[in-house]
C-alpha cells in the first residue's frame, strides 16, 4: 500500500524533527562524555600521591644507610631526598592535591602537622652525624612516613571512587546513545551521518584521555615552566649514561649552572618576568646542548638552577669550550616584557670516567665547584678538584662544631684599638669575633661567620660577642667606647632591640658607650625594617655606625635614610691613599659630606704613617688598623689601656683603684 503524499510528507517532517531532536540529544551526550573524560583526567591525583610515598621510603632508606655507613655519599643522598620530600609536601599543599586535602578538615590538620614536623626534621639534617640527632630523625620519619602513605593511599582510593562514578555516568550516557542509534536506523542516511559524527567525537574523547595519561607521566619527569627534564628525570638519564656501553668515550661532564642577577630581575620586574626569563634561558641552553651532539641533556632542578650532562666527544675534549659558550650565550641581553635585561651565569664543572669513577657523585662535585666559583667572583667556570671536597668536609665539620664552640666559650672577641687621629688618644675598641678550635687551631672570621650565617647560628654568635664585649668593657675607663657588629641575619631573624636591651640590663654596661655597626646590605635587604630597628636602638642611647662604606652597592641615599652617628671608610680606599689620587678625592668627599651631616668618620685598615697623615689632613676623626694596634685578647687590652693612660699623664693607680 502506498502512503498518501500528505502522510509521506508528515512522516518526512516527523523524521526531520526526530533527526533534529536525536541529533541535538547526541551532541549534548557527546559533550557530556568529553567532559566526563576530562574530569577523570583532572581528578586523577594518584601519581602525585604515589610519588610522595616512594620518596619518603627512599629518604628513610638513605637515612638508615647513612647511620650504618656514615659515608659522604649516603649523606648526599639524604640531603637530596630530604629536598625532594620537602618539595613534594609543598606540591601536595597546592593545586588539585591541595584541594583533595582540603576536602577533609581532619586530613588538612594531619597534613599540616606532618609537614611542620618534617620541616623540624629538615633543620636537623645538618647535624646528621650526631647519634642523638640520627635517632630523633629516625623517630620523626617513622612517625611522618605512615601519614604520608595513608594520605597517598587515600588519594588513590578517592581517585578510583571519583573515576568510578564518572565511568558509571559515561556508561549510562553511552547506553542512551546506543538506544538512540537504533532509532537513527529508521531515519536513513542522515542519521547514519550523525552516528559517524558521534563515533568521531568519542574517538576524540578517548584520544584526549590517552593524551592526558601520557601528559601526567610526562609532568612527573619534567619542569612545568620550561618543559626541561627535572631532578628525577636527570637522575634516570644519568644512571642510563653511566650504564651505557656504546664503545665511545667513557668521559661524562656535569655542569651546575647558576644565574647571576636573576633575583634582582625577579624582584624588580615581578615573578611573571622572572618566569619568562627562565623560559628563555632554557631555550638557549637547550639549543647549545643540542648542538653539542646527541645524548646530551639539560635539566632544571628549580629556581635558577640548571644542570647539564654531556657525553662522548662533547664531554671528552669540548667541555671547556661548551662552558665558555654557555657563559657567552647566557650573558647576552634578554627582551623581557619590553625591557632589556642583562644577567650572567656561574658554572661548576665536574668530570668523571664512568668506568673508573663509578662511585663518585658528579652532581655534588659540580655543586662544590659552583660554590667555589661564586666565592671567586661569579661569571666564571670552575672545574671540580678533590681539594674542594676537603674544604666541604671542613666546612661541615665547622658547622657541626660551631654550636658547641659558642656554648663552650671557644668563640670570643678580640679588640682592635681605635685612636683619635688628631691627638693619638685611645677612644675605643672594635670587638671582632675569633674562634680557637680545640683541634684545628685558630679559625678566621672570614671562614666561620659565613657558616654561622647560612646555618642560622649567627643570632647566637652575635649575642655571644655582644654580651662578652659588654662584660669586658665594664672594666674600661668611662671615656673608652666599644663597637660591635650587627649582621644581616641578626637584623632579620632576632628581636635585636629586646636582645640588646637585655644584655645592657644584665651587664650594667651604659648604652652611651656602645656603638653597633651595620653594613649597607642591612639597608638593602629590608630597608623599612632596618630603619625601624636602628631607630629603636638609638632611642636606647646607642650609637649606630655605617660600616664598610664605599663597597658593594654603596649609595648616598643610605645616608639620608637614617641619622647615622659614624661612617666607616672601607680599607680598600685607605690602601690606595698615596698611590691613587681618585682614592684621596673619594675619602675627602666622604669626610666633607659626613662632617656636614654631623657624623664622625672612622678609617679602617690604616697600616702606614703616610696613610695616617693623609687621613688626618683630610679631616678624618678616628683611625684603626695595624699601624695603631692589631686585634688583641682581653688580657692584652688591659695592658694597652694602662699604656694609654700612662702616656696621657693619667694617674693609673687611681684609675685602677676607682674601677675595682
Amino acid at each position: 500500500m502506498r502512503l498518501p503524499k500528505t502522510t509521506f510528507n508528515l512522516i518526512a517532517i516527523v523524521s526531520l524533527v526526530a533527526l533534529g531532536a536525536i541529533g541535538w540529544i547526541h551532541a549534548g551526550l557527546v559533550a557530556e562524555s568529553e567532559e566526563s573524560v576530562a574530569r577523570s583526567a583532572r581528578y586523577d591525583v594518584t601519581w602525585t600521591g604515589s610519588a610522595g610515598r616512594m620518596e619518603i621510603l627512599e629518604l628513610q632508606k638513605w637515612v638508615s644507610d647513612y647511620i650504618a655507613s656514615g659515608s659522604a655519599d649516603d649523606a648526599a643522598q639524604v640531603e637530596l631526598y630530604s629536598q625532594i620530600v620537602e618539595g613534594r609536601l609543598n606540591n601536595w599543599n597546592a593545586g588539585k592535591f591541595g584541594e583533595y586535602i582540603d576536602q577533609s578538615p581532619e586530613r588538612r590538620a594531619t597534613f599540616n602537622q606532618i609537614r611542620a614536623e618534617f620541616g623540624e626534621a629538615v633543620t636537623e639534617f645538618a647535624n646528621l652525624d650526631d647519634p642523638q640527632v640520627q635517632q630523633r630523625i629516625v623517630r620523626k620519619l617513622a612517625k611522618i612516613a605512615p601519614v604520608i602513605h595513608r594520605i597517598g593511599a587515600d588519594a588513590h582510593t578517592n581517585t578510583m571512587m571519583v573515576n568510578g562514578a564518572i565511568r558509571t555516568q559515561l556508561a549510562e550516557e553511552q547506553r542512551v546513545q546506543k538506544y538512540l542509534s537504533f532509532g537513527l536506523i529508521g531515519v536513513g542516511a542522515l542519521l547514519l551521518l550523525v552516528m559517524m559524527y558521534q563515533n568521531r567525537s568519542l574517538e576524540r574523547a578517548h584520544r584526549a584521555a590517552r593524551e592526558a595519561a601520557t601528559e601526567f607521566s610526562d609532568l612527573a619527569h619534567h619542569d612545568g615552566l620550561t618543559g626541561l627534564p627535572n631532578r628525577l628525570a636527570f637522575k634516570r638519564d644519568f644512571d642510563a649514561a653511566m650504564a651505557a656501553n656504546d664503545g665511545e668515550s667513557n668521559m661524562l661532564a656535569v655542569f651546575a649552572v647558576d644565574l647571576d642577577g636573576f633575583k634582582a630581575v625577579n624582584d624588580l620586574l615581578g615573578h611573571a618576568a622572572g618566569d619568562e626569563l627562565l623560559v628563555t634561558v632554557a631555550k638557549r641552553l637547550r639549543r647549545l646542548v643540542a648542538e653539542a651532539g646527541l645524548g646530551n641533556i639539560v635539566s632544571r632542578f628549580g629556581g635558577d638552577e640548571f644542570v647539564v650532562l654531556l657525553q662522548g666527544e662533547a664531554a671528552f675534549d669540548r667541555h671547556e669550550a661548551i662552558a665558555a659558550e654557555m657563559l657567552t650565550e647566557l650573558s647576552q641581553p634578554y627582551l623581557i616584557q619590553n625591557s632589556t635585561v642583562a644577567i650572567g651565569a656561574t658554572i661548576g664543572l665536574a668530570l668523571l670516567d664512568r668506568v673508573r669513577d663509578s662511585a663518585s657523585n658528579p652532581l655534588l662535585d659540580a655543586d662544590l665547584a659552583l660554590s667555589n666559583a661564586k666565592a671567586l667572583g661569579k661569571g666564571i667556570v670552575v672545574t671540580f678538584d678533590p681539594s674542594m671536597r676537603k674544604d666541604f668536609e671542613r666546612r661541615g665539620r665547622l658547622e657541626t662544631n660551631l654550636k658547641h664552640a659558642l656554648t663552650n666559650g671557644d668563640i670570643f672577641p678580640f679588640y682592635q684599638p681605635q685612636m683619635d687621629i688628631r691627638n693619638g688618644q685611645l677612644v675605643g675598641f672594635e670587638a671582632l669575633a675569633r674562634w680557637k678550635h680545640s683541634e684545628l687551631g685558630w679559625i678566621g672570621p672570614n671562614e666561620f661567620i659565613p657558616i654561622a650565617e647560612t646555618s642560622s647560628q649567627i643570632v647566637e654568635l652575635g649575642r655571644c660577642i655582644l654580651t662578652t664585649a659588654c662584660v669586658d668593657a665594664m672594666a674600661f675607663p668611662d671615656n673608652i667606647r666599644v663597637s660591635v657588629n650587627l649582621s644581616v641575619g641578626q637584623m632579620l631573624r632576632d628581636d635585636v632591640i629586646g636582645m640588646v636591651t637585655g644584655i645592657l640590663a644584665s651587664t650594667g654596661f651604659p648604652a652611651h658607650r656602645l656603638t653597633l655597626e651595620v653594613t649597607e646590605s642591612v639597608m638593602m635587604s629590608e630597608p623599612e625594617l632596618a630603619t625601624r630597628i636602628l631607630n629603636g636602638l638609638k632611642d636606647l642611647g646607642i650609637s649606630i655606625a655605617l660600616d664598610d662604606f664605599g663597597t658593594g652597592y654603596s649609595a648616598l641615599s643610605y645616608l639620608r635614610q637614617f641619622d647615622w652617628d659614624e661612617l666607616k671608610i672601607d680599607k680598600s680606599f685607605v690602601d690606595d691613599l698615596g698611590d691613587d689620587p681618585r682614592a684621596l678625592s673619594i675619602v675627602e668627599s666622604v669626610v666633607d659630606l659626613a662632617t656636614e651631616l654631623g657624623m664622625k668618620v672612622v678609617a679602617e685598615g690604616v697600616e702606614t704613617g703616610a696613610q695616617h697623615e693623609i687621613l688626618r689632613k683630610s679631616g678624618c676623626h678616628i683611625a684603626q688598623g695595624y699601624l695603631l694596634g692589631r686585634p688583641q685578647p682581653i688580657d692584652q687590652v688591659h695592658l694597652t689601656l694602662l699604656k694609654s693612660l700612662a702616656e696621657n699623664g693619667t694617674d693609673v693607680e687611681a684609675k685602677t683603684a676607682a674601677r675595682s
